[in-house]
């Protein structure tokens, strides 16, 4: 799948664009805030129908303006698709695909999307709400009934836990009333924690390898998820583990009105040769291990027979030559397609003799061909 065309109306700093893109590498250059950050937001946008820096529609726009458009054509499999975004300030957005309004739930994980950015460093660094988030995300993109049962759990765990405040003020100490939601939040709760446990064994298989080479070779990635339940490798063992957990805390939660025990609370720990990286990585480490987790998204997609899109914003801000030389490969081997942007005219450079490759120049919301 890829990108053949791009057209953005008043999106941020980009009054009026139309772009053409080559099929594998595209490579945006220019210094600090010219508009390469908002070019890849808006290829994110056009696929995912959500931005990856703002939860705020509004803050899309440009200045003066209270609406936006963005409209593209991907090629995918010999079949190419039209697609049209629609946005107003006070309206909800409106997604046409080959001509025919979707609704955004159907639409969101249609694409197969990977993007990294300086921000993403963050998950290794903040704590396990954005590493949960970061698996249940790839998880529901590579898999719809992971997505299924991610939001089956986390209904009957609103429900779980709207009992519980319920049950507070009166002290009630009888559990029969809980049973009902016990047993519907351990089946789902088993399931979801066996398929992020398979997802991050995949992910470390594919990642680990690319690790290596980043580093150099002297390093060993590994991933090891952290779960508040205990488990194994029997299903049964894990449904029951999380069912008596859940009556052993069943008075604190009755004083905290919320669950406490439960995927929905469970992290994950990256380590490099046995260390945790959260707490000893250095900033070059990390930046190599949050590339080397990307890449392994790209292949699992690949797996599935979905080549990605993927978007990698001032990824070689802070590499060496031998990093950036083992990523440009990558890039150039890959039949997927690639949005680099670099302030470094170094890289540039070096991206403009890749095979397979076209270069753009960013300039005050202003993109033209090199």
């Amino acid at each position: 799948m890829y990108l053949t065309t791009l057209n953005l109306f008043t999106f941020r700093n980009y009054r009026r664009q139309e772009l053409t893109f080559h099929p594998r590498i595209n490579i945006f250059s220019g210094l600090n805030a010219q508009g390469k950050t908002n070019l890849l937001e808006a290829v994110y946008f056009l696929t995912v129908s959500r931005s990856f820096r703002t939860n705020q529609e509004s803050d899309l726009p440009s200045f003066g303006s209270d609406s936006f458009s963005l409209k593209g054509a991907l090629q995918k499999k010999g079949e190419r698709s039209g697609i049209e975004l629609y946005y107003r300030v006070s309206r909800a957005l409106r997604i046409v695909l080959n001509g025919k309004t979707v609704p955004r739930s159907e639409y969101i994980y249609r694409h197969p999307v990977v993007i990294f950015t300086p921000d993403d460093l963050l998950l290794i660094k903040e704590g396990p709400a954005r590493r949960r988030r970061f698996l249940d995300t790839e998880g529901s993109r590579l898999k719809p009934l992971y997505l299924r049962r991610l939001r089956d759990y986390s209904r009957v765990l609103r429900q779980r836990n709207r009992v519980l405040k319920e049950r507070r003020s009166g002290r009630i100490v009888d559990y029969s009333p809980m049973e009902p939601w016990d047993e519907a939040l351990v089946k789902l709760g088993g399931i979801i924690v066996r398929e992020r446990i398979k997802l991050l064994e995949a992910l470390q298989t594919q990642a680990r390898p690319h690790y290596g080479a980043l580093s150099g070779g002297g390093e060993s990635l590994s991933l090891h998820y952290r779960p508040t339940i205990k488990y194994g490798d029997d299903p049964a063992f894990i449904e029951q583990s999380f069912q008596e957990q859940l009556r052993e805390g069943y008075r604190t939660e009755l004083r905290t009105g919320s669950t406490m025990t439960g995927p929905h609370l469970d992290d994950f720990a990256v380590t490099i040769n046995g260390v945790d990286a959260r707490k000893f990585a250095s900033q070059g480490q990390q930046r190599s291990v949050v590339l080397s987790l990307k890449i392994g998204e790209v292949e699992l997609f690949k797996k599935t027979g979905e080549e990605t899109i993927l978007l990698l914003d001032d990824i070689f801000s802070e590499f060496d030559e031998k990093r950036s030389a083992h990523l440009l490969q990558f890039l150039s081997e890959r039949e997927g397609q690639s949005f680099i942007t670099t302030a470094s005219p170094q890289w540039a450079g070096g991206g403009r003799r890749l095979r397979r490759a076209r270069a753009f120049s960013v300039h005050g919301g202003k993109i033209r061909i090199d």
